[in-house]
């Protein structure tokens, strides 16, 4: 099961109340908690969902303005942005086994939200650029923010992006 921990303007348009009581993970389980957003795409009525793993900051982004509108597309792009970096199979295969349901929670990490905050420019820049909806590569949001550097240590020179984080934890090899 996957913690989706929520900004309220995402569970207002969801219609979902986040649970009290959260979940531990699944033993050896790495892709156990998700925090999620809403963000412009600059055309109207349009929007775009943002999942940010935490503690790695891998991003993934479906078109939608709800979870459960979004949900099936997450599981599918998780997969996909985990194979084109080479993820090893038996890895993908154990944690999307574990995804079959989710449940949601408010928020709670401040710097993951800080986080999220700093890349919702970019990607709403990007956004607006694209002639149209359809016309935005969520392959090229995602592939730029696996390389994007953050903040991860209490020295200024402490920086790592999600590959990283992802080569360190499972011996991923960078591309």
């Amino acid at each position: 099961m996957l913690i989706i921990h929520s900004v309220q303007k995402l569970l207002n348009t969801s219609r979902l109340e986040a649970s009290l009581y959260i979940s531990q993970p699944t033993q050896g389980q790495q892709l156990h908690s998700w925090y999620a957003r809403l963000l412009s795409s600059g055309f109207p009525g349009k929007m775009m969902v943002m999942y940010v793993h935490e503690p790695s900051l891998m991003v993934v982004i479906c078109k939608g303005k709800t979870i459960q509108g979004t949900w099936e597309t997450f599981l599918k792009r998780l997969q996909h942005l985990l194979m084109r970096y080479e993820f090893p199979e038996t890895f993908i295969q154990m944690e999307l086994s574990q995804t079959e349901r989710y449940t949601v929670s408010k928020t709670n990490s401040r710097s993951v939200l800080s986080h999220m905050n700093q890349i919702v420019f970019e990607l709403e820049y990007v956004g607006r650029m694209a002639e149209n909806y359809d016309h935005i590569s969520l392959d090229s949001l995602e592939d730029g923010l696996m390389s994007r550097p953050y903040q991860c240590g209490k020295h200024l020179h402490d920086y790592r992006t999600p590959l990283q984080y992802w080569q360190e934890e499972i011996q991923l090899r960078i591309k």
